[in-house]
């Protein structure tokens, strides 16, 4: 008797039901729905007036919960969508393998990213990780507030203070990535390149969760 037809007889003498193929792929597909909801409907960002400070244990489930979260793989994506498009990097294949080559390594990027940011760095000098939404302001205020907060955080005190956790991580990893990725130019060039792009392409994300909830509750009465 082959050995997975065994097994299956041995669960059923046992009383127990045989592990279905078919409920392992719906459990995988449930899984990706609901990351693929998450990235389309957003997840919760809370207001400013419900900040509270975190503990260094809290900020280390803040930094578990992004390394899943579908924004570090967004983040992913546009980082390896402009490094295709600039990048003469011979080290790398062309087309879609290329592409896919890139998202990889700025996959990993960006996973060392959330470490800094989230947790070590935050941790280290008493800031707060978070993005806090701020519906109370006129249109354009909080636009600008919004986009500030890259640059803007608050530590541990409730202060605001410069956000050095975001620029020192991503400073930090793209350091650590020259030692990795093959055929990268290196030096401050690239870092300050790289701190950059991330900034912009932060503050962009943060318009998108602060006004995301409002627009959410207009279309689809959530």
């Amino acid at each position: 008797m082959p050995p997975d037809q065994e097994q299956q007889g041995q669960a059923e003498l046992r009383g127990t039901p045989p592990v279905s193929e078919l409920g392992t792929i719906d459990q995988v597909k449930t899984m990706v729905k609901h990351q693929i909801d998450g990235a389309i409907m957003g997840k919760y960002y809370p207001a400013l007036d419900q900040w509270q400070p975190l503990t260094p244990a809290q900020k280390f489930h803040t930094f578990l919960a992004h390394t899943y979260s579908p924004r570090t793989f967004l983040n992913a994506g546009i980082d390896a969508t402009k490094d295709k498009i600039q990048s003469d990097n011979r080290e790398y294949e062309r087309g879609t393998m290329g592409w896919g080559q890139h998202y990889g390594i700025e996959l990993a990027t960006s996973e060392t990213d959330v470490f800094f940011e989230r947790f070590l760095i935050p941790t280290v000098l008493k800031q707060d990780p978070r993005y806090f939404r701020n519906p109370e302001l006129p249109f354009f205020r909080r636009a600008l507030y919004s986009m500030s907060r890259v640059v803007i955080t608050r530590d541990d005190g409730g202060h605001s203070t410069f956000n050095a956790s975001k620029v020192l991580g991503g400073a930090a990893s793209q350091a650590l990535s020259d030692l990795y990725v093959p055929g990268q130019s290196q030096g401050m060039g690239p870092i300050r390149d790289r701190v950059t792009f991330d900034l912009l392409r932060d503050a962009g994300l943060n318009l998108l969760h602060e006004f995301w909830p409002d627009m959410r509750r207009k279309l689809f009465h959530r």
